[in-house]
């Protein structure tokens, strides 16, 4: 087992995105090239304890900037749910099973905590609840009970690795089915083309057909894309403080400038129409520009109004003058009202 595989053994699997990664390996490779230790929060001190031991180097505490996130599962009012998917191509371990316009539900013992099914939803009828301290019953083989304990944690996370793998080495080989389909239609009907075909024309039409393949590809990419952008900065919206300290409006800001870049990439994309007809050709309902303007405008205003609100606090812990804290209170006002504004409140 190489370094990456043993940092990657230590990680929690849930495969969350809050370290900046896509991923808990691709984190792993970045600790082993010399990022920070700390920058896992389901993983928490735990982990940072395992890797400093590991790796031999200082502990130093958990960045909480990244937000929370204690042991927790995801629920699905059933009720509520329109049978969408978007959840169940949101879970990174298929721990969510349905079908198109039926009831979708969390298959408990699966689910890694994520949350990152919550953001895609269109009907918000995903809870995350808190899990529930399980102890082990049984000391297993005269174990300590914070040893079985430890153990039954490593298993978990080798299961989710496994089910993390096995989702990805599935959707691979559902997109080589789709290319192998593909190729075999243009085949087809390159057969079915005249037998005195013009081949610079038959050349021209594999090249609108290999190009209309690669939109698709970064049609598809750029939606993800978007979709952990906007689950990041929700996720971040919602973690920190009301008002949020300096070092988190700042990163709120920046948060919200990789969102609007994530959308301007999408619009662009679906601007560029292929040169071939095909489904990518006309933008359907779905390919419109998955966020409204307004709602950029509108998390803004949200980051603009903790902005200000953050400066009011800090003036009054100062003891400023009456009059500067008139200003900065006019200036929150002026916030609030231009969120009202755009909320439609």
């Amino acid at each position: 087992m190489n370094l990456i595989q043993r940092i990657d053994a230590l990680l929690p699997q849930t495969q969350c995105g809050k370290c900046d990664h896509p991923g808990c390996k691709p984190y792993a490779e970045g600790i082993a090239n010399g990022e920070a230790i700390n920058k896992c929060p389901p993983g928490g001190d735990e982990s940072i304890a395992a890797l400093s031991r590991l790796l031999n180097v200082p502990v130093i505490p958990l960045d909480t900037e990244r937000g929370s996130a204690p042991p927790q599962i995801a629920f699905i009012r059933e009720a509520e749910c329109i049978g969408c998917t978007k959840c169940i191509q949101a879970c990174p371990v298929d721990a969510i099973v349905g079908a198109a316009k039926l009831m979708h539900t969390v298959i408990i013992d699966e689910c890694t905590g994520c949350d990152l099914c919550v953001a895609p939803c269109p009907v918000d009828c995903i809870d995350m609840l808190p899990l529930p301290s399980s102890a082990v019953v049984a000391i297993v083989g005269g174990l300590a009970l914070d040893e079985a304990q430890r153990l039954a944690r490593a298993a978990k996370r080798g299961h989710a690795r496994q089910r993390f793998e096995a989702r990805n080495t599935r959707l691979q080989r559902e997109e080589q089915q789709r290319q192998a389909e593909r190729l075999a239609r243009q085949r087809k009907s390159e057969s079915l083309a005249p037998a005195n075909a013009d081949p610079v024309q038959a050349a021209l039409a594999r090249v609108r057909t290999q190009k209309a393949a690669d939109h698709d590809a970064a049609l598809k990419q750029a939606r993800v894309n978007l979709a952990m952008s906007r689950a990041q900065l929700n996720k971040s919206l919602k973690a920190f403080g009301h008002p949020p300290i300096a070092e988190q409006a700042a990163r709120l800001v920046e948060l919200q400038r990789e969102f609007e870049e994530a959308e301007q990439a999408l619009v662009g994309i679906q601007q560029a129409a292929p040169l071939t007809p095909g489904p990518s050709a006309t933008p359907s309902a779905e390919e419109k520009p998955a966020v409204k303007p307004d709602k950029a405008a509108l998390n803004r205003a949200k980051i603009q109004l903790a902005m200000r609100r953050a400066a009011l606090s800090k003036a009054q812990a100062a003891g400023l003058p009456a009059e500067e804290i008139a200003v900065l209170t006019g200036e929150v006002a002026q916030a609030q009202q231009a969120l009202n504004v755009l909320d439609g409140s």
